[in-house]
């Protein structure tokens, strides 16, 4: 190590934290391609200078390996090669930067590196005289160690010479393995690259930094974060004050409004404190995002390892109206949500967890018709004797009229449907549910709350519902709603139960049940797996990563009253989940 500052002689402290040195030395040349050249300031990239964050990590001799899995425009690369600026400023030493190619690597070096060195006076004067020989786009000797760079598709030059400093750029970009002989294969770019500091990793003198976007949950960046303790950057709410992780489910955008008027949805978006709802504005968000702190959320496998998980909304670059409009792009297809969910969310993409597909409904075909309760056919009443049955009704409200299921269930869960099928109003919908036997009827108040609200409150057995926006702790909360609140003459006297529901997990139960897990039947009347309109509904959505989606934006009107269906028959116990009281 040298304590000595190599251009004034005179001791300077090692320990100096990154921020602040780069805060003093580093100038961002306008050659560089960042948004916001000059004098480097760490309010630019506030979440990597939080307490507990990447640069602290940087800064610790204890960690050995600091992970970083990103999403867009988080200003890593450049934050990295600050890092690496410095500690070839004040304790030099041997350093490999590898790209995803070679020409990546050339890009780069061109790029980015060397126009900080030229315009940052401090950095320049270590610049080599010979710097036809000693300065090439990939070795640099600064400081009297060298530095260079590779690319992950050249093997060969990533198995020789000893490196304290090493960067892994974008590696789930990186092949994994090399060779076409399996016998014979070498192990993948990034574990080739890593076995040369094995030197330094035994003198405890070595810095191994690895940041990518990620790919899936198999690539290099998320298995190497799972290594480590999964810190999660806190905030705090500027109007309850209660600590959160901001995650993408608490940003809120209109899709409905998005169908209609794309830029009112993109304007109207914005992120919602889960504890007391507030607004928060883009400004709100940085301004909590500086004085976020970032906390372990695990035990790391490896004890010297420290990982981050760093969602693009972490950066001051973007705004909510970025995030609206790729939202709303993505849900055009497969390829797009991928790309939000690496991208944005800085999450790996998991196929889909629950695929329902038009072929399991002749599977799901019960042996009897339409308009009966499939416990008293003839094929399974010896089954079902002496079991009570539940006609239960789902609605999907809409403005211009009703999509209604009725569903007959008997005690222990299993279930057949009754009925699917559109009506034109409340009281057509009434006839059908008297036709049916209906104990109870739940509605989506979402389109025609106080309509709904008040229709439920003059008839017996139908009960408003409203699904809630995050990921709820319970299925559902059973909610007082006064009708007359606000009149104080009449405070209690039109009083009705309101049902809010987690739909994500109730759909993530009602998935299973069609494809034959979890123990229950689940049933449809004879013919209709040739439907189209009900298994095209059916069929429309998509669990990616926990959250049901629909990225086709089909109509998906017969799957959300089966939800419902399936929480009236959670709600009055007729289905445990804890299994068949009756099997």
């Amino acid at each position: 190590m040298n304590p000595y500052n190599p251009i004034h002689g005179i001791a300077e402290p090692l320990e100096i934290p990154t921020a602040e040195w780069c805060a003093e030395n580093l100038y961002l040349s306008p050659r560089i391609p960042t948004a916001k050249p000059g004098a480097w300031r760490a309010d630019n990239v506030a979440a990597l200078c939080c307490p507990g964050g990447p640069l602290e990590a940087l800064d610790d001799p204890a960690c050995e390996t600091v992970v970083v899995c990103k999403g867009a425009q988080s200003a890593m690369t450049t934050t990295a090669y600050a890092w690496l600026a410095k500690c070839l400023d004040l304790d030099p030493g041997s350093a490999l930067i590898v790209m995803n190619s070679t020409q990546d690597a050339r890009d780069k070096s061109a790029e980015t590196w060397r126009p900080m060195w030229e315009d940052s006076p401090r950095l320049k004067r270590h610049l080599p005289a010979n710097r036809r020989r000693e300065w090439t786009k990939l070795y640099q000797l600064i400081n009297k160690s060298p530095v260079y760079w590779m690319g992950a598709n050249s093997p060969g030059r990533l198995a020789s010479k000893p490196i304290r400093r090493l960067i892994l750029d974008e590696v789930d970009k990186y092949p994994q393995k090399f060779g076409a002989d399996k016998e014979r294969r070498e192990a993948g770019a990034a574990a080739l690259a890593e076995q040369r500091t094995k030197t330094f990793r035994q003198a405890g003198l070595a810095k191994i930094v690895v940041f990518s976007t990620p790919t899936t949950d198999t690539g290099e960046v998320w298995k190497r974060y799972e290594q480590g303790d999964k810190r999660a950057l806190y905030v705090r709410c500027h109007a309850c004050r209660a600590d959160q992780v901001m995650v993408w489910q608490n940003f809120r955008v209109d899709m409905d409004l998005a169908r209609t008027d794309p830029g009112a949805a993109v304007a109207g978006c914005h992120y919602e404190c889960p504890h007391c709802k507030a607004a928060w504005s883009d400004h709100q968000r940085w301004t909590a995002i500086d004085a976020g702190e970032w906390r372990a959320t695990c035990q790391p496998r490896d004890p010297r390892c420290r990982s981050f998980h760093m969602p693009a909304w972490y950066s001051k670059m973007v705004t909510h109206s970025y995030l609206a409009a790729q939202w709303i792009k993505a849900q055009d297809g497969i390829s797009g949500l991928q790309d939000f969910i690496n991208s944005e969310c800085g999450e790996p993409f998991r196929h889909y967890d629950n695929q329902i597909r038009d072929e399991i409904f002749i599977n799901l075909e019960g042996a009897y018709e339409e308009g009966h309760g499939f416990a008293d056919a003839e094929t399974y009443l010896p089954i079902y004797a002496g079991r009570e049955r539940h006609v239960f009704g789902g609605v999907d409200v809409q403005k211009g009229y009703l999509v209604a299921t009725f569903r007959q269930f008997v005690d222990g869960g299993d279930s057949g449907g009754v009925w699917a099928g559109s009506v034109s109003g409340l009281d057509a919908l009434d006839a059908m549910a008297e036709k049916y036997g209906a104990k109870f009827v739940l509605m989506d108040q979402r389109y025609r709350t106080r309509e709904i609200q008040e229709w439920c409150f003059d008839h017996s057995g139908y009960l408003p519902c409203e699904g809630v926006k995050t990921r709820a702790r319970s299925i559902y909360t059973i909610n007082t709603l006064d009708l007359d609140e606000g009149k104080s003459t009449k405070i209690g006297f039109r009083v009705i139960e309101m049902l809010a529901h987690d739909g994500d997990q109730i759909k993530d139960i009602l998935a299973n049940l069609m494809q034959g897990r979890g123990g229950r039947k689940w049933f449809v009347p004879r013919g209709y797996a040739s439907r189209a309109d009900y298994c095209q509904q059916m069929t429309a959505e998509r669990s990616v990563n926990g959250k049901w989606v629909n990225p086709g934006g089909r109509s998906n009107h017969f799957w959300d009253a089966e939800v419902l269906c399936l929480l009236a028959a959670l709600r009055f116990g007729v289905f445990n989940l804890g299994g068949s009281k009756n099997a």
